[in-house]
């Protein structure tokens, strides 16, 4: 029977696992966390997959949309299913999922991890007749979708790719202009706070990420250590638990969260804390995901990440709390 829904993450697993023959996925904003559950969950039922979006480079400026991550859930399900294709629609607005099978969803809930974990949305539950229902008004918007070809495509997410720096101060300059109102941050301890506790370790590690809290060697890597210090101190006050095995790790090696009994509460932390920001002490869990590798937690591919520093600031954060 239909029903009325809060879209959530078990909402879209189960209406994907239950997928059969054409898969449909219509949403104006897709991002990479919510391709992901989709990916997990896949069928081997399904035999083709379309993608219904809008492909628009403001919103990948904004933040809205991950075209990179649509690459590499695309690139995946060649592998997984007869066929992969995209439409485009400049004034999409529908959001919902529909295949052959017995469930589909309708309603308010883009593809993100918001759309089905933070926001305030409305999902409708398809079934029985009604997914007949959704499936006529569904051809109706494809007749009104431009195809793309794999080369449109590819060449659409090079061009966001290629503005990287563009897409980073602009997004800086919303926060500064506009800065979200959050009080999860209560009790932190601020940047500059943390260097009185690294100058107070006789530690070489201290002393190493001091330089480059402080830019002392004008490497301009300040900020990567900020956004590793802040998530760290984020993850302990939701984990309390762990500020003991942490406050007593080595100060002399790199810790690899990757590889510790910490991994599935820190890349749950990720997971749920994905969109926090706090403008009053600098910090973007977002911005952290997307220069961390998946080894930690992250989403980045290649060099120049904030691996290193994460794997750093660990026993000095843990210290902090602890002696706080």
């Amino acid at each position: 029977m239909s029903e009325w829904l809060s879209p959530r993450w078990p909402l879209l697993e189960d209406v994907i696992r239950a997928a059969e023959g054409r898969l449909i996925l219509c949403s104006p904003y897709i991002r990479r966390e919510a391709l992901n559950t989709v990916a997990a969950a896949f069928p081997d039922t399904v035999s083709s997959v379309e993608v219904w979006t809008k492909l628009d480079q403001r919103d990948w400026l904004l933040g809205a949309s991950e075209p990179d991550g649509l690459r590499d859930f695309i690139d995946d399900l060649r592998d997984r299913t007869d066929s992969v294709s995209i439409r485009n629609g400049q004034n999409l607005h529908a959001k919902l999922i529909v295949s052959d099978g017995p469930q589909a969803i309708a309603g308010s809930a883009n593809l993100t991890r918001g759309g089905y974990s933070r926001n305030l949305e409305i999902a409708r539950l398809v079934t029985g007749v009604e997914i007949d229902q959704l499936r006529n008004v569904a051809a109706a918007i494809r007749s009104n979708l431009v195809p793309v070809s794999d080369e449109q495509f590819h060449e659409f997410v090079a061009d966001c790719m290629g503005k990287v720096e563009t897409q980073e101060a602009l997004l800086d300059l919303i926060r500064e202009e506009s800065p979200t109102q959050d009080l999860t941050a209560a009790g932190l301890l601020s940047f500059q706070e943390w260097w009185d506790i690294l100058e107070s370790s006789p530690s070489r590690m201290a002393r190493n990420l001091l330089v480059i809290a402080k830019n002392a060697d004008g490497n301009n890597n300040s900020g990567k250590v900020k956004q590793a210090f802040f998530a760290v101190q984020r993850f302990l006050q939701e984990h309390p638990e762990h500020i003991s095995f942490v406050s007593a790790l080595s100060d002399e090696e790199w810790f690899d969260v990757g590889n510790s009994a910490l991994w599935d509460d820190w890349s749950q932390f990720l997971h749920d804390h994905s969109g926090e920001i706090v403008e009053d002490y600098k910090y973007s869990i977002p911005t952290l995901i997307r220069y961390l590798t998946p080894s930690s937690g992250g989403t980045r591919t290649g060099g120049g990440g904030v691996d290193n520093e994460l794997k750093r600031v660990w026993p000095f954060v843990g210290r902090a709390i602890r002696e706080g």
